[in-house]
Formats: structure tokens, sequence, C-alpha cells
């Protein structure tokens, strides 16, 4: 490609091949300008059809992408990745903890919770620690590290360590 730019007649000033027309831009100091001249040369070496004469602008403060994911883009993508596409698609706030009721609490017969919550959350417990949970109680779920959360009492020090079940 380099070779068949070089040895292609400059239009704009026949007197010089695009080599020479490159050089002679490449000296211009002023940063606009120089582009300017790349530009003129770009365009006599190719120029461009009337239908292809369509300006295309892009916001820089904006690099998200204002489309939603669909399942083929984000196929592959390991669950952490794809819910930070989808978070960012969609402008979701990311928070690090939630404070809810519980409106119920059954205990299984490994001794392990399942609490439901007042926003339609349903969190069972991983650990065998112990709490005790009453409906009417206000719990907070804080993130952890990898991926996991912790379950507290709003009153309490004790935490369990709990999974989404819904």
């Amino acid at each position: 490609m380099k070779k068949l730019l070089f040895s292609l007649v400059f239009l704009a000033q026949p007197a010089l091949t695009a080599e020479e027309a490159l050089t002679e831009c490449r000296q211009i100091e002023d940063i606009v300008e120089r582009v300017a001249c790349y530009d003129k040369i770009v365009d006599s070496l190719f120029p461009m059809d009337s239908s292809d004469n369509v300006e295309t602008i892009t916001s820089p403060e904006s690099p998200k992408s204002s489309a939603v994911p669909d399942a083929q883009s984000l196929f592959g993508a390991s669950d952490a990745e794809a819910n930070r596409i989808i978070e960012e698609s969609l402008d979701i706030e990311q928070i690090d903890q939630i404070v809810a009721v519980v409106t119920d609490a059954q205990q299984s017969a490994t001794k392990k919770l399942t609490v439901t919550l007042d926003n339609g959350q349903i969190w069972r417990q991983l650990d065998n620690q112990s709490l005790r949970l009453k409906s009417g109680e206000i719990v907070i779920i804080r993130k952890a590290s990898l991926g996991s959360f912790f379950m507290e009492k709003e009153s309490g020090s004790r935490r369990i360590r709990v999974k989404r079940a819904n």
C-alpha cells in the first residue's frame, strides 16, 4: 500500500509525486494545517463518490455504546464481564450494599437460612455461622470479595455469607 501511495502522482500539484507531497506536509509545524495537507493528498488519491459524502459524528464525552447488548455479544464473556457490559450499556449505578426488611426467614434441616426480603429478593445462607432473623428486622447485604455477599442485622455485628437465590 505504501509503495502504491508513494508511486501515485499527487493530483493537486501535478509536479509533485505523492512521496514529495507527503514530505512537504511533514514539514508543516501547525498541526491543523499539517492534517489538512495530508487530507488533500488522501482526497486526491482516493476521491469519494457523492454517496460516500456522509459525515459520522461521534460524541467524545460518551465512549459507552447506547445499544443494549444482545445474547450473542455477551456469549463467552465471564459473568462479571457480562454484568459490567450490561450495567454500562443501561447506565445502571453500581452499589456496594442494600438495606431491606426481612419478610420471611426459614431455617433448613441443615440449619441454614433462606431469607425473603421486602424487595422480593431471596437469599440463601452458604456458611455455618449463626444469625437469628425474624420478620420485620432490617438487614444489610454487602458485597464481599470474589463476588460473594454478607448479610448482617442492622443492629448487630454478626454476619453470614449468602447467595442470591432468585
